[in-house]
């Protein structure tokens, strides 16, 4: 899948001190309802709806689109923008915007929203734990003051005064996330020595076919600091 490289302008300061930036997104849903093709049977081509697609918000570049559904009815694209300044702007420009395709009696008609975001809302962990049976809000483990991260680059966390070592430190990363709070613990499985020799369901450690990064998780002393720092991800 081809990224759009961004540019000084799209990233914003995670942790300026360790040279650490994040680039805000977003995500866009874009369908099109098929109507009744001319020949029963004749096939049509999702990447040529995709190139269409891309030369109908030209010259805003997508960062990517990928295919999500596709039946005789109806194919559903996901894009994602470079940055979420010019979301509004390939909304409206998609949005009734009409495709003509070889093949159809009439144009395709294109209908375009913002995606919703994989990662819950205040709301959806209020909700969750408010409702959740056995857990104790005023307990750590019981109550949403954990974050989990997954395939991050392991060298954002790094410690460059010990060259010998290309695992995540500890130490940097709580350097990182205290920015927000007081951390009370930190799991990072791959720099356990005996996570390996234990079984997958328990060790952290989990490898599908090709994976890269690191797994980590830590846990914030307050309540509140769990809540500023979903925020700060979320942006």
């Amino acid at each position: 899948m081809n990224e759009v490289v961004p540019s000084e302008e799209d990233v914003e300061p995670f942790y300026e001190p360790l040279g650490l930036y994040v680039k805000p997104y977003a995500r866009l849903n874009i369908s099109l309802s098929l109507p009744p093709l001319k020949q029963p049977g004749q096939s049509i081509s999702n990447w040529d709806l995709m190139e269409k697609i891309k030369r109908a918000v030209s010259p805003i570049q997508l960062s990517s689109i990928r295919v999500v559904m596709s039946t005789l009815e109806m194919v559903r694209f996901e894009a994602e923008l470079p940055n979420r300044k010019i979301l509004n702007k390939v909304i409206k420009a998609l949005e009734g915007y009409s495709l003509k395709v070889v093949g159809f009696f009439e144009p395709l008609k294109v209908r375009a929203s913002e995606a919703k975001s994989d990662f819950p809302t205040r709301h959806d962990w209020d909700e969750f734990f408010r409702t959740a049976k056995g857990m104790d809000e005023l307990k750590p483990g019981e109550r949403p003051d954990t974050i989990y991260f997954a395939k991050l680059p392991s060298n954002w966390f790094m410690d460059e005064s010990d060259k010998d070592n290309s695992l995540p430190s500890e130490k940097v990363l709580r350097r990182v996330f205290e920015q927000f709070g007081k951390v009370r613990c930190v799991d990072i499985p791959i720099c356990d020595p005996y996570r390996k020799q234990m079984s997958s369901d328990i060790s952290g450690i989990k490898v599908t076919g090709f994976s890269f990064g690191q797994v980590l998780s830590f846990s914030f002393l307050k309540l509140g600091l769990f809540v500023f720092s979903l925020m700060i991800e979320k942006c």
